[in-house]
């Protein structure tokens, strides 16, 4: 690779600003850096993670078990065809799947994933499974 051309994927007009980021010397960071950032985070409040899992999760859950009510002889039946046609393994399993309810699933796994953060992070660091 010559200098002065830059590696050879980059398109013509991207040459010039990757040379002037590579005239630029690395330069460390400053002592203690990394220690301050991590305290803020340890610090930082997660109230704001709650409510996000809350307002993703409950009209989702909602949505999920009147749905369930409405057509629960339709999801039973999706699943027996699915499990029958798995342990049979045969590929002809027949069923529906409604696009708001795949929403509506992947928004209270969206909400575990908040739920689970914050709780992780409120958990007292002395009681923490993961360090």
């Amino acid at each position: 690779m010559n200098e002065l051309r830059g590696p050879s994927d980059l398109a013509p007009e991207e040459r010039e600003l990757h040379h002037v980021l590579a005239a630029v010397p690395p330069q460390a960071l400053p002592l203690g850096f990394r220690d301050s950032v991590m305290r803020r985070v340890v610090e930082r409040r997660v109230g704001w993670e709650w409510l996000v899992a809350a307002l993703l999760a409950l009209p989702s859950l909602a949505y999920l078990a009147r749905q369930l009510a409405e057509s629960g002889e339709d999801v039973a039946a999706a699943l027996t065809n699915v499990v029958g046609a798995a342990s049979s393994g045969a590929s002809n399993a027949s069923f529906f799947i409604d696009g708001l309810t795949v929403l509506a699933v992947a928004l209270v796994g969206i909400a575990c994933v908040f739920a689970a953060h914050a709780l992780m992070a409120s958990t007292p660091r002395s009681r923490r499974l993961v360090r």
